[in-house]
């Protein structure tokens, strides 16, 4: 069913809506939002992890977040990943995915776990197998606390691949730390990792090597 207005600013979905969108008439956001969204799409590598970023972790973006996770506005969980979900599920239908985790807390004060429902239109597997311990934000760490995100992030011990290559998925990325992390913990259970994040801070997009 054709979506009449802007998930976000409520306008009309055709309001500027660029020509490819209109012919498809899947637009979740009016061409007025589409356009504050800066589309990356680059590749780059955390200590030998194919990392590719779809965008820039602008203001608009943060907004966005904020309201979706912070103030509960789920009916925006189909936006972020939307044209590129058919992407994923074609290219990965034979992997597992794994979501980056969210503190217990976090997720009963929230209601949901951010990234599954930003996903739940995928239609490749999807597992959460990490253990978070503490509402503990890695932004806002200082670079000393941030090396320390081994004493708050495990595995799960009785997570196994199946023999399935992974791909690990996070909506933001600051400095890698986190999704690194989470990489070493998996490494022994599969021979193929790649990871794909929403968006990544603008300092780390400045200085990460792309290819």
């Amino acid at each position: 069913m054709k979506q009449e207005y802007c998930l976000l600013c409520f306008q009309d979905i055709e309001e500027e809506l660029c020509f490819t969108d209109w012919l498809r008439q899947d637009a979740l956001l009016c061409g007025n939002c589409q356009r504050q969204l800066e589309l990356l799409d680059i590749r780059t590598r955390i200590d030998g992890l194919p990392v590719r970023i779809l965008y820039k972790y602008n203001d608009f973006l943060e907004n966005m977040l904020y309201r979706y996770k912070e103030n509960r506005d789920i009916a925006l969980r189909d936006v972020f990943f939307h044209t590129h979900i058919k992407e994923i599920n074609d290219k990965y239908r034979h992997w597992q995915i794994i979501i980056m985790p969210s503190s217990v807390e976090k997720i009963q004060e929230r209601g949901f776990h951010h990234l599954k429902e930003m996903l739940r239109l995928c239609k490749v597997p999807i597992a959460d197998p990490f253990i978070k311990k503490g509402n503990r934000k890695q932004s806002m760490q200082c670079p000393k606390e941030r090396l320390k995100i081994s004493q708050y992030i495990s595995l799960e011990e009785a997570f196994h691949a199946n023999g399935k290559s992974l791909l690990l998925i996070d909506d933001v990325l600051t400095t890698g730390s986190t999704i690194k992390h989470a990489y070493h913990l998996l490494r022994a259970h599969t021979s193929k990792i790649e990871a794909l994040v929403l968006c990544a801070h603008p300092l780390f997009v400045e200085f990460c090597d792309k290819n």
